[in-house]
């Protein structure tokens, strides 16, 4: 299926109406490689109390949940690629969910298939009025469609776009950005016209989009190649209303790139949609020490950018990763690009990170390496410190042993001492995926 393409490893499987299992997977580079690989020695992370708050078990209920948010009275919102209703197509929709910091779950919608949407694997955001919006990425246009959606506090749902084709924007899978007037801004990673020059197998460049609270639908951008190619991780706005972005992709194209199982042109760029529509790049990534295909972005209150690169940084030829192991760093308001913290074979052996970092007031960064990292190999919770110092402050169990899930997708801050994250697998094995359907966690700082 054409949404697979956007995604690296991990399956899990759901129960279908027949009662076979079904396996979802993701695709990556040298998984199998990568996980037979020994975890690098890393150094002790601090002593944290993790609690396992929900386990998912499919449906009803969810399964394979992606990042959370966190509103003002410490709820928490997310979606589930799988689960919900069992009568939906193969039975894994998804589902989007609230969770309390005690662990009291709820199911707010499950997803029918058909033309309301299916497989949602972004995070959502909530407007004043407790609505939530956010994209499926479907998983064909028959089985279910990707859609652009809003859900009100009643469990309604309202399909804000359906992309019905490829050129029309299919397979979202970023969440999206809302303005104070009520406008949706998004992102379609395969968008546009078709081989835009870059591309040779059919798809576009990317687009960048709105949605107006009437419902009308208005191509913002069309992505060619040299300003970025698949744009990904959501756009993020500032004070002011303009928006910012980054793709996987594009910019310089000798610079060659590992992509999703396949090699693409160009390292990736950083780029601004000011509010009266001018598009200009901010930065384009080489691939050296600045490193290359970058993540999800973050802004300050100040608009500095942060961000994490998934490969470039460190060229040594170690392990015979010959494209680095990835980077975090910062790009100013002012246009100043700097690299704040290089991995390498003692941080890091492969190059899966969730895709957004986390900051707080004093400046700190916050970054999940995802699989087969730290201390005991099932990644670990870091921090990057505003000098670049490098901190392991916990690590996750390797491929979820016991109850506690694997493959950390995101965290978001609690109080001062504790943060609440999610597993996209693991877990209980009791429900309908052989390989556990994922927990929320909570993580609580001594």
């Amino acid at each position: 299926m054409l949404w697979s393409l956007r995604n690296k490893v991990l399956p899990f499987r759901a129960q279908n109406q027949k009662g076979k299992k079904m396996r979802l997977h993701r695709c990556g580079i040298a998984v199998l490689m990568l996980l037979a690989l020994a975890a690098v020695a890393a150094p002790a992370a601090w002593a944290q109390t993790y609690t396992v708050l929900h386990t998912f078990t499919g449906p009803p209920d969810g399964a394979v949940p992606g990042p959370m948010i966190r509103d003002g009275q410490g709820e928490m919102y997310g979606t589930t690629r799988g689960g919900g209703l069992a009568s939906c197509g193969d039975g894994s929709c998804g589902t989007v969910y609230k969770i309390d910091s005690s662990g009291n779950e709820t199911v707010i919608f499950s997803f029918p298939g058909g033309n309301s949407g299916t497989n949602p694997i972004a995070s959502v955001v909530r407007d004043a009025h407790g609505n939530l919006y956010g994209t499926t990425q479907g998983n064909g246009v028959i089985d279910g469609a990707s859609v652009v959606y809003k859900i009100d506090p009643k469990g309604q749902e309202t399909v804000l776009f359906e992309a019905g084709r490829i050129s029309q924007g299919c397979c979202l899978d970023s969440p999206v950005v809302l303005d104070p007037q009520g406008n949706v801004y998004g992102m379609s990673p395969y968008a546009g016209v078709p081989n835009c020059g870059w591309q040779s197998n059919g798809l576009g460049c990317g687009t960048l989009f709105k949605i107006t609270p009437g419902g009308k639908f208005t191509v913002l951008h069309n992505f060619a190649g040299t300003d970025g190619m698949q744009p990904e991780g959501g756009l993020v706005m500032d004070k002011q209303g303009n928006l910012y972005g980054s793709a996987n992709f594009g910019g310089i194209k000798s610079c060659k790139n590992p992509g999703y199982g396949y090699w693409e042109p160009g390292c990736g760029t950083i780029y601004k949609l000011d509010t009266n529509g001018k598009f200009s790049v901010l930065y384009t990534f080489t691939g050296k020490a600045d490193g290359s295909f970058p993540l999800g972005l973050i802004i300050d209150d100040d608009a500095n950018l942060y961000g994490l690169t998934e490969w470039g940084g460190d060229d040594k030829r170690y392990y015979n990763h010959l494209y680095g192991y990835g980077t975090v760093f910062e790009l100013s308001a002012s246009g100043k690009f700097t690299t704040l913290f290089t991995f390498t074979p003692k941080t890091t052996i492969n190059n899966y990170y969730a895709s957004h970092l986390l900051r707080d007031a004093k400046g700190n960064l916050y970054g999940l390496q995802q699989m087969n990292n730290c201390a005991k190999g099932g990644g670990c919770l870091f921090r990057v410190d505003p000098k670049g110092k490098y901190t392991d402050l916990y690590d996750f169990e390797y491929l979820g042993e016991g109850p506690d899930g694997w493959y950390p997708m995101g965290v978001v801050f609690g109080s001062d001492k504790d943060m609440y994250g999610t597993m996209e697998i693991g877990g209980s094995e009791n429900g309908d995926c052989e390989d556990g359907c994922g927990t929320v966690f909570h993580l609580a700082f001594p």
